[in-house]
């Protein structure tokens, strides 16, 4: 067909051509690709600043003014960063005046370093990291003065041996452990009455003979130590018994439940033991020693104990048996969690004008069994850490042995190892080659739990971590039973100590107290 004379020409083109440019524009821009691969100089793809024009009337003027503002900017970081090295100086000379008038100086050193990050933080980042170290360093000068001074009174060398060796153990990767160990010996020695925290699933674990000696012999046996067996709710009731009485030939203790337990977590039921009343009981013996003892301040009472045991659930449980409109605001005074290291300052909390508490980090004590550096010894005891919930799961390289070291546990006792497998629903456990059960229970709860990798492959380390979160909040049920053979016995000296300790609390007849009956009757009800 002809097209009519004057009828534009249609633009339109056949499939096969545009494809056929597509198709080579497709192959240049690979070409040029590679070329760039190629090519031996190196191209930013950041655009450069093109910068102030030099047709710009004002380009001279601008120039300067930005010279000026860099140059007092500088300054202004130099002058903030001298203030904050005179200020520091200054304070370290006055705290170290007021440690030998009181012995308080690590609470002004917690003070000070805050309040150093706080003005350097709100002027530059290097010069605060600069004014946070150097204030530091001034303090820890002053702070190994100190102990220089105390080591007259009485002999804090093993004590400090003792804190290092354990240093491997707790928070292997944590670099401020010499910090920890100074807000330790700060809390004893600016403390009236200790209250050490164990866990009743495992009080021994959680508790170091040496720590207690050193409490006792500091100031001259002027200082007070009480026991406190907290997460009583997941023992049952004779195991709680049979370690009352057996901790009771050494100090005085009290059972203790200073928190709610975690969703499905398998507890018992101790009857009046509850969250309130064992509270108000604490509280009560704390409050009498206070006022007995008629001080012009008022009397500290220091939290210590491994992490994840309860020390700020425990001030939280005192704080919220005060009544008014309070309660509610207080009953939150120290923040808490289910993993360790959830505080990592000191912390005071006032009850009134005759008591105060302070909640303290976790630090795992050292232990007189500590002795060997063989790497079968230091992996036993990771193991026996991350079991006492001492070790953050961020930090956990290797959970498996833990979970070896719970099945050799409740493998002592049918019953314990019959609630395990009901726990996750596996079948009895098949021995390996090596008599090892640990593989075949992991590799069971992996495919209950859904914790497999590629291809459908057991994820070991997966399943060992679900277990261990299971075991930290109560929902497998496991206990340590009291020893039968005594490590050191009774003298009649502690006797001594202990009825007179007991009678300045006025412990007679409470829970887990001197003779009381109420804490038997309570249980064999």
């Amino acid at each position: 067909m002809v097209n009519k004379p004057g009828k534009p020409k249609s633009k339109r083109t056949p499939v096969r051509l545009r494809h056929r440019i597509e198709k080579a524009s497709a192959a240049k821009q690979r070409k040029q690709r590679k070329l760039a691969k190629k090519n031996p100089e190196w191209r930013s793809r950041l655009k450069k600043d093109p910068g102030i024009p030099n047709l710009f009337p004002y380009k001279d003027k601008i120039l300067h003014q930005i010279e000026e503002k860099k140059r007092l900017k500088e300054e202004e970081v130099i002058r903030r960063r001298e203030e904050t090295r005179d200020t520091a100086i200054a304070k370290a000379t006055r705290h170290d005046v007021a440690n030998t008038d009181d012995g308080k100086y690590g609470e002004d050193l917690l003070d000070e370093s805050m309040e150093h990050e706080t003005a350097a933080e709100s002027s530059n980042p290097l010069a605060a990291l600069l004014a946070s170290a150097e204030a530091r360093a001034v303090a820890y000068e002053g702070g190994s003065e100190s102990d220089g001074d105390d080591a007259g009174d009485h002999d804090d060398s093993e004590g400090d041996m003792d804190l290092e060796a354990s240093a491997n153990l707790s928070q292997p990767h944590d670099p401020s452990r010499r910090a920890f160990d100074n807000v330790y010996k700060t809390i004893l020695s600016s403390s009236d009455i200790i209250l050490y925290v164990l866990d009743a699933r495992d009080p021994n674990g959680t508790r170091s003979r040496e720590i207690e000696r050193e409490i006792t012999a500091a100031d001259a046996g002027s200082k007070r130590l009480i026991l406190i067996l907290n997460k009583i709710d997941l023992v049952p009731p004779p195991a709680l018994k049979s370690w009352l009485s057996y901790l009771r030939r050494y100090y005085p203790t009290l059972p203790l439940r200073a928190s709610t337990p975690a969703p499905n977590a398998r507890t018992f039921d101790h009857k009046s033991l509850t969250v309130k009343g064992t509270s108000e009981t604490l509280l009560r013996a704390l409050k009498t020693y206070a006022h007995g003892k008629q001080l012009k301040r008022s009397t500290k009472v220091g939290i210590i104990g491994y992490p994840n045991v309860g020390k700020s659930s425990v001030i939280n449980a005192l704080t919220g048996c005060l009544g008014g409109g309070a309660t509610r605001s207080r009953s939150t005074a120290c923040p808490v969690g289910a993993e360790a290291g959830i505080t990592t300052a000191l912390r005071e909390v006032k009850i009134d004008n005759k008591l105060k508490l302070v909640d303290s980090p976790g630090i795992v004590f050292p232990s007189s069994l500590e002795t060997s550096t063989s790497k079968k010894k230091k992996k036993d005891d990771q193991a026996r850490l991350i079991l006492l919930n001492a070790i953050p799961p961020k930090q956990i390289t290797d959970p498996v042995p833990a979970i070896t070291l719970l099945l050799s546990r409740l493998s002592a006792s049918h019953a314990s190892l019959d609630n395990l497998l009901s726990v996750y629903g596996v079948p009895p456990l098949i021995p390996g080659v090596d008599g090892d059960v640990t593989t075949d229970f992991l590799v069971q709860v992996a495919r209950k739990r859904g914790r497999l990798g590629k291809g459908g492959v057991p994820n070991l380390t997966a399943a060992a971590m679900t277990v261990i979160t299971d075991w930290r909040d109560g929902r497998i049920q496991g206990w340590v039973d009291v020893p039968g053979d005594e490590e050191e016995g009774m003298t009649g000296d502690q006797k001594e100590v202990v009825s007179e300790w007991a009678e300045e609390f006025r412990l007679e007849g409470l829970w887990g107290a001197g003779g009381g009956h109420e804490v038997d009757e309570v249980m064999d009800e």
